[in-house]
């Protein structure tokens, strides 16, 4: 506890904890009229109350906008808590909307997916605010549990179930890992609250610092694991390709946004670039870790034939590039960070929502069962085309802007090294985009038969698609929002 901190009110505590209380009420609110309504067919309105609990908790962190104050002595409530939550509520709105018809017609049970939803978001807001190492592995084991189980489920399907499996114990390994380091820094400094973390390694440095690495690896290994970054990404293809389609499309977004904000916020904040050997280290380590994440992730998708499997180990790859920005520790790597973070949300979830179209009508994940897409369905098949391009960097699309702005970046805090890496597994990424594109537009279909959309659907593949054009072809107003943002951990 800071004496130095104001002391808040109830109600200025409530206001300024409004968006994560909307997101509790709203997914009680949801299991309880489930609960009152069981044996409802459809239950279609389910989906409408989620996305209203998310625009209540996107319209209550606006409201928040001008605030920078701790709240409860473990959270903070500033610019970019605040740009995570909205990043994050905007990115579970579109899995919620592509998740409607496929959930209606697989599984009874669809208030606790919703409601399960909810709480991931909830997690997600908590990771993006925590600045105390005990909160934040509460949030970082909240939004493990819920994705455990929205893995497994369709608990009826032996593949979903083998997933959450696999998920559950690699998780709870590396959980274990995670907080054993945690441990250690408490043991070294005496506190849990990052800021004071760094007061104490400030004074003693010098003399902790052969104590000082072995933990930052044992957390490092923990945080990698939520982004799914090499060499602890193993769990990711399984789970993906086993997990009901929306809750990969959300697994792929989700858990990076929260993973992320964590290792900006823990990195700049307890380890400062004032810390000359410790920031060196956790530098190095993290440097390794995106260069060995984009070369797996990139050689690995080359072989796939599963499209989800395909798209986990461009995740795996994305997390390397976003990882790059981390390690430039300056201003313009977290802007660069943000940025690819909008970006890479938009375009995945525009990718998944154009799978979840198909298979909602063929039933097949098989790269080759998209022959012919573009005269099927040609809107599907042309933000599939928007999606992947983007993923691969290519102008005028977001993801060209964020791999823009996260290789420089790294050339401006001198590791050209590392932008050389990236630009080369960008490169190599393209060769498995182009196996999804020419089976789309160049390979002949086995039929004829048109592929139609749902409106939830098609309202998802608009979003998304304009969203990857409009980033990438007018990036200056996000970039200045982003900027000032970023400006949190440099000011001050």
């Amino acid at each position: 506890m800071n004496p130095a901190e104001p002391t808040l009110t109830l109600a200025q505590t409530l206001w300024l904890l409004s968006p994560e209380l909307v997101l509790l009420v709203a997914g009680m609110l949801i299991l309880g009229l489930d609960g009152l309504r069981p044996r409802q067919e459809g239950k279609r309105w389910l989906p409408y109350v989620t996305l209203a609990g998310l625009a209540s908790a996107l319209v209550a962190t606006l409201t928040l906008w001008d605030c920078n104050a701790r709240v409860l002595f473990v959270l903070s409530c500033d610019p970019f808590a605040l740009a995570i939550k909205m990043v994050a509520l905007m990115a579970t709105g579109i899995v919620v909307l592509v998740s409607d018809v496929y959930i209606r017609t697989r599984s009874r049970y669809q208030g606790e997916f919703y409601a399960l939803l909810i709480f991931s978001a909830l997690a997600m807001c908590l990771l993006g605010a925590s600045t105390n190492i005990v909160m934040i592995f509460l949030a970082f084991d909240f939004l493990s549990i819920t994705s455990y189980i929205l893995t497994g489920y369709l608990r009826d399907d032996r593949r979903s179930t083998e997933a959450a499996i696999k998920y559950f114990l690699y998780g709870a390994v590396l959980s274990a890992v995670m907080l054993y380091g945690m441990s250690w820094f408490y043991g070294l400094t005496g506190s849990t609250d990052l800021a004071e973390i760094a007061a104490v390694l400030r004074e003693t440095e010098h003399t902790l610092r052969p104590l000082i690495l072995p933990p930052l690896i044992l957390m490092a290994a923990g945080f990698a694991f939520k982004v799914a970054a090499a060499p602890f990404h193993q769990w990711a293809p399984d789970a993906y390709e086993g997990a009901p389609t929306p809750v990969t499309a959300f697994l792929s977004v989700g858990p990076k946004i929260a993973g992320f904000a964590l290792i900006l916020r823990v990195t700049l904040i307890a380890f400062p670039m004032d810390l000359a050997f410790v920031s060196l280290d956790w530098r190095t380590v993290l440097a390794t870790l995106a260069a060995l994440t984009m070369t797996i992730g990139n050689l690995v998708a080359l072989w796939q034939q599963n499209i989800k499997r395909l798209l986990a180990y461009s995740s795996i790859a994305q997390a390397g590039y976003i990882l790059i920005g981390v390690v430039s520790a300056s201003p313009r790597g977290v802007t660069a960070v943000l940025l690819y973070l909008v970006a890479y949300a938009l375009t995945n979830l525009g990718a998944f929502a154009a799978i979840i179209a198909f298979s909602n009508r063929t039933g097949s994940d098989a790269i080759d069962d998209y022959a012919g897409l573009n005269r099927r369905a040609p809107v599907l098949a042309l933000v599939l085309l928007i999606s992947l391009l983007s993923l691969g960097g290519i102008p005028p699309l977001a993801g060209f802007v964020g791999k823009l702005y996260l290789f420089s970046a790294a050339m401006e805090a001198g590791l050209l090294w590392l932008a050389v890496v990236g630009v080369i597994n960008s490169v190599i990424s393209l060769a498995y985009y182009w196996k999804v594109i020419r089976a789309m537009y160049i390979a002949p279909t086995q039929t004829e038969e048109r592929l139609t959309t749902s409106p939830t659907l098609a309202v998802a593949l608009g979003i998304a698609g304009i969203g990857v054009l409009a980033i990438g072809t007018f990036p200056g107003p996000l970039l200045a929002l982003l900027g000032m943002v970023a400006q949190t951990f440099f000011t001050g």
